[in-house]
């Protein structure tokens, strides 16, 4: 595995940033704290909150996506597996393991200044997501991918807020088998 890049490294550790200390701990000195990094290291990369934000949320998806395809591909021609792809997905991300990219997330949700970026990102995940269910042969891909984008979003907004909920894979599969019929 090769050694993060510079931006790469000061956009996880503005990950970790935002999840620790919320948005008004974000700040370009926080961050180079947090990266072992010397003074201005985190402006060089990203010089406004605005950059920093967005490449917080381009982490964040490059995060998802490489545990998202870290497993084997689901059959795309067959819905049950699909929704167990996805819901598993889900589960995943709001895994202890994944505790802290969840935190930002939510947090940049509060965020009005972030709301460009995350919008981009959702728009990016449901072109991903109507891509799959073109491929699979579903009839209508673009509103399958929002309703199913949606619920799980919900599912996932759910477990990380609420500390007594957890996701029901099979539960929440069932749900998205049925969106997707």
């Amino acid at each position: 595995m090769t050694a993060p890049t510079r931006p790469e490294l000061v956009a996880d550790a503005a990950v970790t940033v935002l999840a620790r200390d919320g948005l008004r701990g974000l700040t370009h000195r926080a961050v180079d704290a947090e990266a072992g990094l010397p003074a201005g290291s985190t402006s060089n990369c990203f010089r406004s909150r605005t950059a920093l934000l967005e490449a917080v949320v381009v982490r964040l998806e490059e995060l998802d996506r490489a545990a998202i395809t870290a497993g084997p591909p689901p059959d795309l021609t067959s819905a049950p597996a699909l929704a167990a792809y996805l819901t598993g997905n889900v589960r995943l991300m709001t895994s202890r393991r994944h505790v802290r990219t969840t935190r930002a997330r939510l947090v940049l949700l509060l965020d009005e200044t972030a709301g460009p970026a995350m919008e981009a990102g959702h728009h990016r995940f449901l072109a991903m997501l109507e891509a799959m269910l073109a491929e699979g042969g579903h009839p209508a891909p673009g509103p399958a991918a929002r309703a199913v984008s949606d619920l799980l979003d919900g599912a996932l907004m759910h477990a990380a807020s609420v500390r007594s909920r957890t996701i029901d894979v099979e539960e929440l599969a069932g749900a998205v088998e049925r969106l997707l019929a």
